[in-house]
Parts: C-alpha cells; structure tokens; sequence
C-alpha cells in the first residue's frame, strides 16, 4: 500500500505540480500584461490622436480647426472626412492595404475647395518593403498628385506596383468621395 500512495504523490509531482505553476504564472503575466495595458493605452491613444492632427494640419495648411464629417457608404480605404471650419478644404484619412495587407499604410490628403488634392502625407507604411515599396512615401511619387482631382495619370513606382498601385486606389477613393460630397452640398 506504501507503493500505491508514494506512486499517487510522484504522479502528483510529475504531472499536477508544474500544471499548476504553469497556470499561475500564466495568471501573474496576464495580469501584468493587462495592467500594463491600462497604464499605457491612454499615450498611446493621446499619441496617435496628436499624429493625426498633425497629418490634418499637414495636408490643409492654414486651417481653423477640422470638423469630422459622418459620411454613409464610405469605400473601404477612407476612413475619415474632415472639413476644415474656415474655408471649403477637405482632408480625409486613409487606410491602404499594399503588400503587406496586415499593415496597412496610414494616409491623409487634402483637398482644396475645387476637389484638387493640396497634399499627401503618408503617416506610417511599416508593411512596405524598405527601399522599394516604401517609396510611395517619397516626394517624387507624392507630388504627381498635386493639383490633381483623380489619380488615373499618376504613374506607379517601378518594382512596387502592388504598394503604388494599391496607394493610387486609395486616393482615387478618396477624390471619388470628395466629387460626391462636394455634388450633395450644391443640391442642399
């Protein structure tokens, strides 16, 4: 009987002891994981608040503060529509997937009041390859569509047509968006 019991604390040993320090210290990383969660989720939010402001205020130079628009029906990459409170520019927030899909690039253009985009600020593309689909970023690239109220005469960068060409997209979107709000705010 001796063996019977010593037998059921080596099983207890062997087998429930780590179990059971495994899911504490389980228990004690999630915790820690998810307090530092709560300590840190406020600056972070608080940051990319300030970056997107700072992209507005790029994009639509000499404004007087942005008034979000609640817009139904927007296409997938638009996020956002903004009207800057003291002239007719628009900016609108974009999310373009490009080659990296999981990654999407962050975008804001401007538009002025007769629907040409002022200016592109590309506000991370982390999932672009460096070097090459990264250049969708680059001055030479972004300056195509100054002026511009679609993209179809933009070119695509050499060796990144999936990431130019999904950028192109993203903002031919978004001058589709501003030719239709800019056509329901003369019939109001």
């Amino acid at each position: 009987m001796k063996k019977n019991g010593s037998s059921k604390k080596e099983t207890f040993k062997s087998f429930f002891l780590p179990l059971i320090v495994l899911v504490v210290i389980c228990a004690v990383i999630g915790s820690a994981m998810a307090a530092i969660n709560l300590i840190t989720a406020p600056k972070i939010e608080e940051t990319q608040a300030k970056k997107k402001q700072e992209a507005l205020s790029a994009v639509v130079p000499d404004n007087q503060g942005f008034e979000k628009l609640s817009i139904s029906n927007l296409p997938e990459r638009v996020t956002e529509v903004y009207a800057d409170k003291g002239s007719a520019s628009l900016a609108l927030m974009l999310s373009v997937k490009g080659y990296d899909s999981s990654k999407p690039m962050s975008v804001a253009v401007g538009f002025d009041e007769n629907g040409e985009i002022i200016k592109i600020s590309v506000i991370s593309c982390s999932g672009e390859t460096q070097g090459i689909g990264s250049k969708v970023s680059g001055e030479e690239f972004l300056t195509q569509f100054l002026g511009k109220s679609d993209a179809s005469a933009v070119d695509t960068v050499s060796g990144a047509t999936i990431s130019s060409g999904a950028f192109i997209d993203g903002i031919n979107d978004a001058c589709r968006v501003v030719k239709e709000y800019r056509a329901t705010e003369v019939t109001k």
